[in-house]
């Protein structure tokens, strides 16, 4: 089948589940991959969703409106933008995977998780360091502080009281 680019089309398909129709505008086809992309009305009149389907899916095509003459080229990619968005992305993915112990036993994480909800936490081996200054080793019921800084160490020790406690209670 042929799609025109632009033209708004509802269509029926048949797919696994059952039957549906999808209605939108035709963003892209590629016949080589028979592959085409509807582009439908996103959450705000400023996004959109983009759709692919099989074209083998389609059982039939009503062209709503046609074309509105040539496609507009697309708008160029901000390749700077793009290595800057994924550079954060990576830095996300790393600050969450540095939040997880390696050999660390599930309750250990589980206590590292509840300081880490109101205190900046990270691992050291199989040691929980607390605001760069209480340090929480196995069997994780007491901590210490490396600067004596004693009011962190007690607010520290009763997050870890509490966490112990709930541990208890729940098993």
């Amino acid at each position: 089948m042929a799609y025109a680019v632009g033209a708004t089309v509802e269509l029926e398909l048949t797919l696994p589940g059952g039957t549906e129709t999808a209605s939108g505008v035709v963003f892209a086809y590629d016949a080589a991959t028979d592959r085409l992309v509807l582009r439908q009305p996103g959450s705000t009149p400023f996004h959109s969703s983009l759709r692919i389907l099989k074209g083998e899916h389609v059982t039939n095509i009503l062209q709503l409106k046609p074309a509105a003459g040539p496609a507009e080229p697309l708008p160029a990619v901000d390749l700077q933008r793009c290595r800057e968005r994924e550079d954060k992305a990576v830095r996300a993915a790393e600050a969450e995977a540095a939040k997880i112990g390696v050999g660390v036993t599930r309750q250990a994480q589980v206590i590292f998780d509840a300081l880490a909800k109101t205190l900046p936490c990270r691992w050291d081996g199989e040691r929980i360091v607390v605001l760069d200054e209480i340090v929480v080793s196995p069997p994780y019921e007491t901590c210490t502080s490396l600067h004596g800084d004693d009011a962190a160490a007690a607010r520290v020790k009763k997050v870890l009281e509490a966490e112990r406690q709930r541990l208890q209670s729940a098993g």
